[in-house]
């Protein structure tokens, strides 16, 4: 008897387990109308630019020129995504935010929030077009294929160009 009671209880929790499991399954096509729904809200949204992670400095004409000729030339070569260079070239508050940024076990430096987010590869990676607006410099650039844009800040402090916060550009269409 206690074998019955003991089979018929297992039974019945199997039962309301896979019954329960069916009910809240939903096909793909049920599913997709909300997933759609997800999507244009998150498309109708404003895109708005955090700026506070990219603080404005008032530099020089000889200064811009000093500092968007390094941006391209960190680009061409790559040489964000060396430590040394971010230690030498970053602020303490912009190593703050690349370490934050940093999305692995560990401790490191999101490098790639200089590049596009999209490309993981290396190629034709360029700097399209930069320019300085309200303190800060918008570099455009190309990276594997990926169009895409940056705001950083910067500054030269005693001959050496400093960065000073980085953040993507929300507003502008990333392309492949």
């Amino acid at each position: 008897m206690k074998k019955i009671v003991i089979l018929l209880s297992a039974f019945l929790c199997v039962s309301v387990i896979i019954s329960s499991c069916k009910n809240s399954e939903k096909t793909p096509s049920e599913a997709q109308p909300q997933a759609e729904e997800a999507v244009q809200a998150t498309e109708s949204e404003p895109q708005v630019n955090d700026l506070s992670r990219v603080p404005a400095h008032e530099n020089t004409a000889e200064e811009d020129k000093i500092i968007m000729d390094f941006i391209k030339e960190m680009f061409a070569q790559s040489s964000y995504t060396e430590e040394a260079f971010l230690e030498k070239h970053c602020t303490e508050s912009m190593l703050a935010q690349l370490k934050e940024d940093y999305d692995y076990e560990g401790e490191g430096y999101a490098n790639w929030d200089f590049r596009s987010e999209s490309n993981d590869g290396f190629g034709d990676n360029h700097i399209i077009n930069i320019e300085k607006k309200d303190g800060r410099y918008y570099y455009e650039g190309n990276d594997g294929g990926t169009k895409f844009r940056n705001i950083i800040s910067a500054f030269v402090k005693d001959g050496v160009v400093m960065f000073d916060g980085i953040t993507r550009d929300k507003t502008y269409p990333v392309s492949e």
